[in-house]
C-alpha cells in the first residue's frame, strides 16, 4: 500500500512538472519554451544522479530493509511534492501589457474588455485581437502584437520601427518576442 502511495505522489509530481512547469517559466520569468525546458533538464538531471548515488550508498551503509526504504521514500516523495507545489506561489509582478493591465498611456487598468486592446493609435490598422505575439516598447510597456503597438516597419531581426502607440520615446521602437520584464533563473 505504501508503494502505491509513493508511486501516485511521484507520478502526479512528475506529470505536473512536465505539463505546467515550462509554461510557468515562460510566463513568470519571460523565458522561451526551449529555454524553459532546458532549465528544467539542467536543474533536475544532476540532482537525480546525485540522489541515486547517495541513496544507494545510504541504504548500503545503514543496512535499510525494504519496508524502511519504502517508508523513507514515501516521506521524501511527500516533501518533494509539497516543495514543487509551494514553488507555484513564487510569482513576479504582473507585467504591464497595453490594453490588458494598463492603458496605452501607462495608467493602471482595473477591468478588461476586448475593445480595450484598440486605441486611437492602432484603431485604423485592422489588427487581429486574438493573436499573442508580444513586443516590448522602449517605454517599458508590453504590447500584445506589433500591429497593436502601431508598428509600421521592421528594422532587422525582431526590431520594429514607427510604432505609433509607443509613447514617451523619440523614435517609437519596439523589440519583438517577449514581454518587457525578464528575470534570470541562474543559467
Amino acid at each position: 500500500m505504501l508503494f502505491i502511495c509513493i508511486t501516485v505522489l511521484q507520478f502526479s509530481a512528475f506529470n505536473g512538472m512536465i505539463s505546467f512547469m515550462p509554461k510557468y517559466l515562460e510566463q513568470q520569468f519571460g523565458k522561451s519554451a526551449s529555454d524553459a525546458i532546458f532549465l528544467i533538464g539542467v536543474y533536475n538531471l544532476p540532482i537525480i544522479c546525485v540522489g541515486y548515488f547517495f541513496g544507494g550508498l545510504f541504504m548500503k551503509k545503514l543496512k535499510i530493509n525494504i519496508y524502511q526504504a519504502a517508508n523513507i521514500a514515501f516521506w521524501v516523495s511527500l516533501l518533494d511534492y509539497l516543495l514543487y507545489f509551494a514553488a507555484y506561489w513564487t510569482v513576479c509582478d504582473t507585467s504591464q501589457v497595453a490594453g490588458l493591465t494598463v492603458s496605452y498611456e501607462g495608467i493602471q487598468q482595473v477591468s478588461y474588455a476586448e475593445n480595450t486592446l484598440l486605441a486611437g493609435c492602432n484603431r485604423d490598422c485592422d489588427c487581429p485581437l486574438k493573436i499573442w505575439d508580444p513586443v516590448c516598447g522602449n517605454n517599458g510597456i508590453t504590447y500584445v502584437s506589433p500591429c497593436l503597438a502601431g508598428c509600421k516597419a521592421s528594422r532587422g531581426m525582431g526590431k520594429m520601427q514607427c510604432c505609433t502607440c509607443v509613447r514617451y520615446s523619440s523614435v517609437g521602437e519596439s523589440e519583438l518576442g517577449a514581454s518587457c520584464v525578464s528575470f534570470s533563473l541562474g543559467v
